[in-house]
């Protein structure tokens, strides 16, 4: 195995040399409105959860538009919508991504790269496993929150078999090179960049080091195996803000992922574009970046050239099966639900977002149950719905979500009327939840991870997600019964 170090800025052109302007902070969610708390390194396998506008969305930005899909019954308050969106980056689009991102590794000709490697064009992906992200010690919580909500996006588009780890033990910010399978951010300033003569060029908000290992395969078609393995991220914080911030370290964890720059003109929804893209969103995301980690991690081989894209592709599809649901509260609808494309499935939900967090509300002392739907989708396309009750107890800020009732029904199938379907799996699922600001989530229970919020101006409502190997679901409820304390 032959190691390669080469800072991208002389080499393989991983530089983000600046961004676009901020288009507000990250977290602002509107007048009054309370966003989610700071996030710690331990939350890094929860769902995204986003500030948007006076609302919070939970999950992937995946969400079927009200009045997007057919109305196909209703399970009691909750109406249930079901059907196609033809919502996604379809096969063209995503190749001709790809294709370009080959020849823009190609043009940079980086130094102790083999030629012939170069001139047959490199398909570039991070190792077999998926790489452990670091923050170096005596980071701010507020930049180990950006990092970990960059992380979360990401890991909302790659397929469950390969997901970003985050570890909280940080290391120094000048450690030797980290070692094989890990990812290492530094936020400092662009003046303390340890490149010596090899600088970047002054201006630079973040740049990522990668390591590369080639290892020879015995095929001719294919001679070699060439893989990042581990990767070192520097990002000045001083130079970005706002909605920016997250958007950079994301461009430059995905650069470790094997994406380089594409022409912005061509391309310019996404975030892997040198200079960033002046399409900002909360999200982190664009909808090309999550297609091209899907397709790169979940569908084409790890050895696959970048002539054979479009075969390896295979049928990629830009249509996605929705399961959609609906609640009223007095300032907004909460909504949830899942998406299925390409064989992912990813939930979702959205709501308004409270005013205070619900140990500050003192029309929720004691204890409080907020009662709804549960709706999701499995990875074969199988509709599941059942029950959805959150018990909190508003004194030690914990509490326990059971679905109960889960029914399922053929796969693609649009869900009939509740007790219409078949039993799924055991019926229920029921996991300890514990509260943090108005958000909540699972610490134990069944199998699956449950990342949720309060929602409505007084907490009248609460959604989220649950995610599991077998089912990707999206859930609300309204409040039904408080305790005074």
């Amino acid at each position: 195995m032959k190691f390669l170090r080469i800072l991208p800025c002389i080499g393989v052109a991983l530089v983000l040399a600046a961004c676009a302007d901020g288009g507000g902070e990250s977290g602002s969610t509107g007048p009054g409105a309370l966003g989610p708390p700071l996030l710690e390194a331990v939350h890094a396998n929860r769902a995204p959860l986003v500030a948007l506008d006076g609302r919070l969305h939970v999950g992937a930005d995946v969400g079927a538009p009200d009045g997007g899909l057919a109305r196909v019954s209703d399970h009691g308050a909750v109406p249930v919508s079901h059907g196609i969106l033809q919502d996604g980056v379809g096969a063209g689009r995503l190749i001709d991504y790809l294709e370009a991102d080959t020849e823009a590794l190609a043009m940079a000709d980086p130094d102790g790269m083999d030629e012939q490697l170069l001139s047959e064009g490199l398909f570039l992906r991070f190792g077999m496993t998926p790489p452990t992200v670091r923050v170096a010690e005596g980071t701010p919580a507020e930049l180990v929150d950006e990092a970990v909500r960059a992380v979360q996006a990401i890991n909302a588009a790659l397929p469950r078999d390969w997901q970003l780890g985050f570890v909280p033990a940080a290391v120094p910010s000048h450690a030797p090179f980290p070692p094989e399978g890990e990812i290492l951010i530094t936020f400092a300033d662009e003046a303390d960049w340890p490149f010596q003569g090899d600088a970047p060029d002054d201006g630079n908000v973040g740049v990522a080091e990668s390591n590369f290992a080639i290892e020879p395969t015995g095929d001719p078609a294919m001679p070699f195996t060439f893989q990042i393995v581990g990767g070192r991220i520097w990002v000045d914080p001083s130079q970005t803000a706002g909605l920016e911030r997250p958007g950079v370290i994301a461009h430059e964890i995905i650069h470790l992922l094997g994406r380089n720059h594409v022409d912005p003109a061509r391309f310019p929804g996404t975030i892997m574009v040198a200079g960033g893209s002046e399409e900002l969103t909360a999200h982190i995301l664009h909808p090309l970046d999550r297609a091209a980690l899907l397709a790169v991690y979940g569908v084409l081989d790890p050895g696959v050239a970048p002539g054979g894209v479009a075969d390896a592709l295979g049928p990629w599809s830009d249509s996605s099966l929705h399961v959609r649901g609906a609640l009223h509260l007095p300032d907004g609808e909460i909504a949830f639900g899942a998406a299925l494309a390409n064989g992912l499935s990813q939930p979702w939900a959205t709501g308004p977002a409270p005013d205070s967090t619900p140990a500050d509300n003192a029309a929720l002392s004691g204890s409080a149950l907020w009662h709804g739907r549960l709706l999701g989708l499995t990875p074969d396309a199988e509709t599941v719905a059942g029950a959805a009750d959150l018990t909190v107890d508003l004194t030690a800020l914990t509490g326990r979500l059971d679905f109960s009732g889960l029914e399922h029904w053929p796969a693609d199938a649009a869900p009939g009327a509740a007790g219409t379907g078949i039993a799924w799996r055991d019926g229920a699922l029921s996991y300890p939840v514990a509260l943090r600001g108005n958000t909540f989530a699972s610490t134990g229970g069944h199998a699956g991870t449950v990342t949720g919020a309060f929602f409505g101006a007084a907490h009248e409502g609460m959604g989220g997600t649950l995610q599991r190997d077998d089912l990707s679901a999206g859930f609300g409820g309204r409040v039904e019964v408080g305790e005074p304390g």
